[in-house]
């Protein structure tokens, strides 16, 4: 039976030492398994521990896809940029 998690993850590219979270929607077996496939991800840091990892319902695994994990991520840190200004 397939489950459904949110993985939080540190993305790099931010200059050295830096990084921003971002959030990917994974469907597997359990959490480890999707903690393993959040590691995978392109720009995500892989030698970095994961941040976060919870189980969600399909509902939520659904509207969490219908947004780029990477488009979200960029417009938050970018929100969070012009705060600082």
């Amino acid at each position: 039976m397939k489950r459904y998690f949110l993985i939080t993850c540190h993305r790099g590219h931010c200059g050295y030492g830096h990084s921003t979270p971002i959030t990917f929607a994974f469907e597997a077996n359990n959490l480890i398994e999707a903690m393993d496939m959040g590691k995978k991800m392109p720009s995500v840091k892989h030698t970095r521990m994961i941040m976060f990892g919870k189980e969600i319902s399909f509902e939520e695994y659904t509207e969490y896809r219908t947004v780029n994990a990477y488009e979200r991520s960029y417009s938050m840190s970018a929100k969070k940029a012009r705060k600082g200004r």
